[in-house]
């Protein structure tokens, strides 16, 4: 509650429980004289302690309050966190694809390069049954060219007559024969040698150049990876900052709006108070206007006032307690009236400085906002009650036994 719990014994709460520990007495009073004006079986002040205690505002509920500090951040920051993840997602697959296309690209530049090794042996076989070829020509030839020298020479020593130095004489040109063509043989396996490692050489170049190039692809992909590790973790720092803030946006604005709902608690629970304290300053005046009453004997006698009012009203309406209550009511509304109380009240006018003019209150002007509160225009605690004309002419009658005018 937004007041203590103990009664307040300064200012108008002290005034109050005085004046309703004075009226309790005063009704106990007319109870033992038996006047039957007043029920005493309940303590005015124990009823108001109970009507104070009572008030109870319901906070609104913390799920409620909840989802409107959610709803508030989340129309701060969702779109934020919404954008960076669908970036993030985008990147990420923009890289898998990268990666890919990556080692694909390269994986087919080796399998070109790879495709060349069937050709390089090709060429050099070929290079190499020429080169073979070659040298038997050359063999061949060197045979024929050592057989015709030999036919010759045997023709030669035949015509002189000397075939017995045939072989001697032949023996040499034999051995030059033999020389040159085990040369050339010689000659031939150097160059198929020479051919054969050309061909393993450029083999194995090939070879190396495509298993480096599909290397390359690999570690262009994983470069790739590494790029998109490190473009992760920034995204994931940012995106964690976003929902941690986003969080305490939430927390911040539940804090201000359950203050928030502490204050609206605390604003209708002391409207409630105060409304139970006009009410029981209300039911007190009235009441005392009754004690008043009950101890006259003759109407009149020489008051005014309140009394004044309610002695008249209880001699027109001896059995009509509703009536003469809510036309006493009536009547002290109007003398609590801010202009009455000022004695002068604004008549829509201006005067010839332009300020605006009062104008003094009158019986007449009172009589008029006693109709109009009768009649249901005014602010009275019971403008629903129908009123006769009679009741009406009363009430006028009240009013001016209020102010001491009634003959």
């Amino acid at each position: 509650m937004a007041i203590p719990g103990p009664w307040d014994t300064s200012g108008t709460a002290s005034n109050l429980a005085d004046a309703i520990r004075a009226q309790a007495a005063s009704q106990a009073k007319q109870a033992a004289q038996k006047s039957g004006l007043v029920d005493t079986s309940t303590n005015p002040l124990d009823q108001l302690m109970q009507q104070i205690q009572s008030i109870n505002v319901a906070p609104t509920p913390y799920d409620q309050l909840l989802q409107i500090a959610s709803g508030q951040a989340s129309t701060q920051f969702d779109p934020l966190i919404q954008e960076l993840q669908g970036q993030i997602s985008a990147t990420t697959n923009r890289a898998h694809k990268n990666e890919g296309q990556a080692k694909a690209m390269y994986n087919d530049l080796a399998k070109d390069i790879a495709a060349q090794m069937p050709e390089i042996t090709n060429q050099l076989s070929q290079a190499s049954q020429e080169t073979e070829q070659r040298y038997n020509q050359t063999q061949q030839a060197l045979q024929g060219e050592y057989n015709k020298q030999a036919e010759a020479q045997a023709a030669l020593l035949k015509k002189l007559g000397i075939q017995a130095a045939a072989p001697e004489a032949s023996q040499q040109a034999m051995e030059d024969q033999a020389y040159f063509q085990q040369q050339s043989k010689s000659d031939e396996a150097n160059a198929l040698d020479l051919l054969n490692e050309m061909k393993n050489a450029d083999v194995s170049y090939n070879r190396q150049s495509a298993d480096n190039t599909r290397l390359a692809g690999v570690n262009t992909a994983q470069d790739i990876a590494a790029q998109l590790e490190d473009y992760l973790q920034q995204a994931n720092s940012k995106l964690s900052g976003l929902k941690t803030s986003k969080q305490s946006a939430i927390q911040s604005a539940l804090a201000q709006l359950q203050q928030q709902d502490q204050q609206r608690i605390e604003k209708q629970e002391n409207q409630q108070y105060q409304h139970l304290m006009d009410m029981a300053n209300l039911q007190l005046r009235i009441q005392q206007m009754q004690q008043d009453a009950a101890n006259k004997n003759t109407l009149f006698k020489g008051t005014n006032g309140p009394s004044g009012a309610a002695n008249y009203l209880s001699e027109i309406y001896p059995t009509d307690n509703t009536t003469s209550s809510a036309i006493l009511s009536a009547i002290n509304d109007v003398m609590s009236d801010p202009n009455v109380i000022a004695g002068k009240y604004d008549s829509g006018q201006k005067d010839m400085y332009g300020q605006e003019k009062y104008n003094d209150v009158t019986n007449e002007y009172l009589i008029d906002l006693l109709r109009k509160r009768l009649s249901g225009e005014g602010q009275g605690p019971l403008t629903a009650t129908q009123y006769s004309t009679a009741d009406i002419n009363n009430a006028i009658n009240a009013l001016l036994a209020y102010r001491g005018q009634l003959r």
